[in-house]
């Protein structure tokens, strides 16, 4: 039981490590999508909080947090910063797809430099190579970074609208 929660542990920093290191990209992203769709410029109260509160209960998951931002292009009274469109693109359509793909890459980048940090003789390495405790570890991480993505795009929301506001009040 003890060896099992140091690896959990281990696991836990090494990870925390690695997502560091990787958010600077992600953020890079999340700020030219904000600047793609001008998020800014659609509402200037945050539409992120019910998506963020559903995407950090207790027992969520991807496909739910994906399918509560496609239900706000349907959902009337829902802000219009889901449903502009640039590029024959929704915005609820290119954060899925964010979501997707760019998390995806990261999760998978994350786990190969995990193991590859990792010494062959460390209980972790055989952890990781498990076939079933790698999927749950991507699929947990994945989630993890969905969460974080979600609350740095809230943030990068909030700061364009700011700046807007203290252009137009010098």
């Amino acid at each position: 039981m003890e060896k099992e929660s140091n690896l959990e542990a281990q696991l836990i920093l090494r990870t925390e490590l690695e997502i560091s290191q990787k958010m600077d990209e992600v953020i890079k992203e999340i700020q030219k999508i904000a600047e793609e769709f001008s998020i800014a410029q659609k509402d200037k109260k945050s539409p992120f909080r019910n998506v963020l509160a559903t995407a950090t209960e207790s027992g969520t998951s991807l496909e739910a947090i994906k399918n509560y931002i496609r239900y706000q292009v349907g959902r009337s009274g829902s802000s219009p910063i889901w449903k502009e469109e640039k590029n024959q693109k929704l915005f609820a359509s290119a954060v899925v797809e964010h979501i997707n793909g760019l998390l995806n890459e990261t999760t998978e980048d994350i786990l190969r430099k995990i193991k590859k940090n990792t010494s062959v003789k460390n209980p972790l390495n055989d952890y990781l190579e498990n076939k079933e405790n790698s999927e749950q570890y991507k699929k947990n991480l994945h989630l993890k970074l969905t969460q974080l993505y979600l609350g740095y795009l809230a943030r990068e929301h909030t700061a364009l609208v700011g700046e807007i506001k203290a252009n137009q009040n010098p």
